[in-house]
């Protein structure tokens, strides 16, 4: 379908990948991976014509049908969304017209055959083109990305880019393309589109390359994996937990192999240092200055590249009440988004906010940053509580005529430039990188910049709106761990289950005016959720504790972490007396036997005692 021959693209300070041989099959997704700059969108614009390689050549079908989502913001139009949606199928629109102008002219002249058999031939070949399900399967994807049925016809340009780009991506999929191009899809999207977009796209017959940094969503909607690395591309068939291994054991490999060769030249040029000029040694010295000469040399491992080792500044110990919300509502006009919502954060508290899209997350995180005000009700904070605010737009609060050092430089007061360099290189920008201006960094550098802005000043409570859109795999690795060992209270959005799932330890679902809480992350939650058989699930509202009550909870929590521990010892003791069991030496030892498999018997009684007791210990905690 598509096959890349002797590709190779160079920028002004260095090769993108060179000598790139790849072919793309029919019904292949691939999921194309790399770090930030490594010439993930520059590959995807050169298989889609938009860009000319340096050399080599792409190979396409003649007759394929691409679709293609590009991370440029969306432009408005007067249409309403259904209709921008269909503009794809620009002769069903024109077919429908003609039907109707038809109908309207037989309806005054019954008897005129020749409008009748225009009609017949013109209904056929709307028929052909599923004209008559198209607005059906229109309304499902729309839904699907998260628009309500009273969206469908409001006018495009009222919505904002992000929603835009859900209305291009809901085009190009009712379209149904032979092959995908996808610029990170779900960057616009919210959790609940984004489980969508991967079934959607798990069922999709058809080709996809797609650039993303979500590995949850990798996983489920992709059979391969296009990774551009040192300057080469390689696939790996596979989801991406398949490719990750595959990749562990090849930069495996790869290290071998760079520093066999790295001692390999450090031996060869001692002997030329050692015999260079010794007249009886020349031609053995010739012979391996040549040898250098010609030795392609193995790149160094990406790791020894660039690392990032991110340590946040950790508050004080802040009070036991971070936050809490006091009986708080909040409209928007007519629109109810909280009713009298009580809600407390306690100190070392991550919270993971979760929700149909509208339901009201970005809001109450606002509300918390004191960025919205309530209808009615109080928040109050703290004593001694500060707090940093991560939204989605903050890339846009950037200068982009300042350079990186510059916009650092506007929130260090009183750091020097040494401590304001140590600082940027734990976010990945070191040497000559400090000094790019704002405009010309990729969005993932832009987010870096916002990030380390934010988190300049050790803050009790982090609010955070998304804040791994745009960072590379290797960045979010790293956001992730230094959150995993922020010792303040976190409030989080994010469509990466993955981030939620390492961050977060407890998950709040936001929706109907209020809250209902889960005391896990999200594979938690999504585990309750699919296992609890609730029709209207009943809205929660979590209240403020007082000290007597905090007592109690505390005492709680200290017999859930017992718990917790006598899992692991009985789940050990259950593989020690399996092994028992199972050995063939035991096979005709029946005390033995019979001693182990009564003791097996008990084990699993008590583990099953501990779970419901702990289910119990939970519900006294919401």
């Amino acid at each position: 379908m598509i096959r890349l021959e002797s590709l190779s693209k160079s920028f002004p300070d260095g090769d993108l990948f060179k000598n790139v041989n790849i072919f793309l099959k029919r019904g292949m997704r691939a999921g194309l991976v790399g770090p930030n700059g490594s010439g993930k969108t520059t590959l995807l614009r050169i298989m889609l014509g938009k860009e000319t390689p340096d050399s080599g050549n792409v190979q396409k079908d003649k007759s394929i049908t691409i679709g293609y989502l590009a991370q440029d913001i969306v432009v408005g139009s007067e249409r309403s969304i259904i209709e921008e949606v269909l503009a794809g199928y620009p002769e069903v629109t024109d077919l429908e017209g003609k039907i109707l102008t038809l109908s309207e002219a037989i309806s005054k002249d019954h008897e005129n055959l020749e409008l009748v058999n225009q009609l017949g031939e013109v209904q056929n070949r709307f028929e052909a083109l599923g004209g008559w399900s198209l607005e059906e399967k229109a309304k499902k994807i729309l839904s699907g990305l998260g628009f309500s049925d009273e969206k469908f016809t409001e006018p495009m340009d009222v919505f904002s880019g992000g929603w835009r780009m859900r209305v291009a991506l809901a085009s190009i999929l009712l379209q149904e393309p032979e092959i995908l191009f996808l610029d990170e899809p779900t960057n616009h999207l919210d959790l609940e589109a984004t489980i969508w977009l991967e079934s959607f796209l798990a069922e999709w017959k058809g080709g996809l390359v797609m650039i993303s940094h979500d590995r949850a969503f990798l996983d489920r909607s992709i059979n391969y994996i296009l990774e551009i690395d040192l300057k080469k591309i390689t696939l790996y068939h596979g989801n991406y937990s398949k490719y990750t291994e595959e990749k562990a054991l090849r930069m495996e490999q790869h290290q071998n192999a760079y520093q066999n060769q790295q001692k390999q030249i450090k031996d060869t040029e001692r002997f030329i240092e050692r015999f260079r000029s010794k007249n009886t040694k020349a031609t053995q010295v010739q012979s391996r200055v040549k040898m250098l000469d010609k030795l392609e040399k193995i790149e160094a491992p990406s790791e020894q590249i660039h690392t990032m080792n991110l340590k946040l500044p950790q508050p004080t110990r802040p009070p036991l009440n971070v936050a809490s919300f006091r009986n708080v509502t909040k409209h928007y006009g007519d629109i109810e988004v909280f009713n009298n919502l009580d809600m407390l954060i306690e100190r070392g508290q991550k919270i993971g906010l979760v929700g149909q899209n509208g339901a009201g997350k970005s809001t109450l995180l606002k509300m918390l940053a004191n960025v919205e005000r309530v209808t009615t009700g109080a928040i109050r904070v703290g004593r001694g509580v500060k707090s940093a605010y991560y939204a989605q737009h903050q890339l846009e609060t950037l200068d982009p005529n300042e350079t990186v050092f510059e916009s650092i430089k506007k929130v260090t007061s009183g750091w020097s430039e040494t401590e304001m360099r140590t600082y940027l290189g734990s976010f990945m920008f070191s040497g000559d990188e400090i000094e790019k201006y704002v405009k010309v960094l990729s969005g993932g550098e832009k987010a870096r910049v916002a990030l380390a802005r934010m988190l300049v000043e050790p803050s009790h409570l982090l609010l955070l709106d998304e804040p791994t859109n745009h960072l590379d795999m290797v960045t979010r690795n790293v956001v992730e761990s230094a959150l995993v060992q922020f010792t303040g209270a976190i409030v989080c959005i994010s469509h990466d289950r993955h981030f939620l799932n390492n961050v977060t330890n407890l998950t709040y679902e936001v929706g109907g005016g209020g809250i209902r809480v889960f005391e896990g992350n999200y594979d938690y939650y999504d585990w309750k959720r699919q296992n609890e058989k609730l029709d209207e699930p009943t809205i929660v509202q979590v209240e403020s504790k007082g000290k007597s009550d905090y007592k109690e909870r505390k005492k709680t929590r200290n017999r859930l972490a017992g718990i917790e521990k006598r899992f692991k010892t009985i789940e050990s003791e259950l593989d020690n007396q399996r092994s028992i069991t199972q050995d063939p030496a035991n096979g005709n030892d029946y005390e033995l036997l019979q001693k182990s498999m009564g003791l097996m018997t008990d084990l699993e009684t008590e583990y099953l005692e501990l779970m419901e007791e702990q289910e119990k210990l939970n519900a006294t905690l919401v």
